[in-house]
C-alpha cells in the first residue's frame, strides 16, 4: 500500500495529466485541426509549429500515458488497501470501464492519430519544399490523411470525455 502523500502524488498526477490530456484533445478535435484543415496548406507552418517545434502531439500521449499509469497504480493501491474489496463495488467498476476507455484512446492515439500527423508534416514539408503549389495527387492524399486523423481524433475526444465522467460520477454512484 502506498502512504498518503504517495496517494496524493498519484491522484494530482493523475488528474492533471488527464485534465491536460483530455482538455488537449477536445480543443484539437473541436477547433484546432478543422481550422486547420479547412485553411489547407496555408495551415501548414502553423501545423508545423504546433506539431515538429512544440510537440502537442507527443505531450498529449505523454500525459495520456502518465494518466493511465497512475491510475493503475491509484486501483492496485485502492484494491490492496481494502483487502480486495473495493474491486467489487460499483464505484471500482464504474472507474474501471472509464480505465478501459482511457486505454482505447491512449491506443487510438498511439497506432493511429500520431503517425497520420507525422504523415500530414511530412507530407507538408514536401509541399512547401518544392516551391510550387501542391499537386492533385498530394492535395489528395493530404485530405486523404486530414480525414482519417479527424474521424480518430474525434473518437478519442468521446473516449476521453466518456472515462472523464465516468471518474468524476463514480463515487457518487450508489
Amino acid at each position: 500500500m502506498l502512504s498518503p502523500a504517495l496517494v496524493i502524488v498519484f491522484r494530482l498526477l493523475h488528474i492533471l495529466a488527464g485534465a491536460f490530456w483530455f482538455g488537449g484533445v477536445a480543443v484539437s478535435a473541436r477547433f484546432i485541426f478543422p481550422a486547420a484543415f479547412a485553411l489547407g496548406p496555408a495551415a501548414a507552418p502553423f501545423m508545423d509549429q504546433l506539431g515538429r517545434v512544440r510537440k502537442l502531439p507527443m505531450n498529449l500521449l505523454s500525459s495520456g500515458v502518465v494518466t493511465v499509469i497512475a491510475g493503475f497504480v491509484l486501483y492496485w493501491n485502492a484494491s490492496a488497501s481494502t483487502g480486495g474489496a473495493w474491486p467489487r463495488s460499483i464505484a471500482a467498476k464504474i472507474i474501471g470501464a472509464g480505465a478501459l476507455l482511457s486505454l482505447i484512446a491512449l491506443t487510438i492515439g498511439i497506432t493511429v492519430n500520431l503517425p497520420t500527423v507525422k504523415k500530414i508534416n511530412g507530407l507538408s514539408a514536401e509541399i512547401q519544399a518544392q516551391g510550387t503549389p501542391a499537386s492533385a495527387e498530394q492535395l489528395a492524399g493530404l485530405k486523404g490523411l486530414q480525414a482519417k486523423l479527424m474521424t480518430a481524433i474525434r473518437i478519442v475526444a468521446v473516449l476521453l470525455l466518456l472515462a472523464t465522467a465516468s471518474m468524476a460520477v463514480a463515487r457518487y454512484i450508489p
